[in-house]
């Protein structure tokens, strides 16, 4: 029969080792993932800016065109006379 011996302190040393490298690989996975995160964030939020700054745009615009329209006047170029028969055509059925 064959008697292994194992010395405690090198199976200590092993373990620690190994929790250490566990520790640090995660802990740069984690750094390289927050880092992409920061990078959508940054992204998703120049994205936002940019459709606001293009609503608010199109809104000027629509604004402005409005405001154009309406400080146009109109000017009919005939009278309309009113009538007796222009002032029934308003009129409800039931009145």
């Amino acid at each position: 029969m064959m008697q292994i011996t194992v010395h405690f302190g090198l199976l200590a040393l092993g373990l620690g080792s190994a929790f250490v490298v566990g520790l640090l690989f995660r802990t740069i996975q984690v750094k390289s993932l927050r880092k992409q995160i920061l990078e959508l964030e940054r992204e998703k939020m120049q994205d936002h800016a940019e459709i606001l700054q293009l609503q608010k745009q199109l809104a000027d615009i629509q604004h402005s065109r409005y405001n154009h329209q309406a400080s146009t006047p109109v000017v009919p170029l005939m009278e309309k006379e009113l009538s007796a028969g222009d002032l029934s055509k308003n009129k409800r059925a039931s009145q």
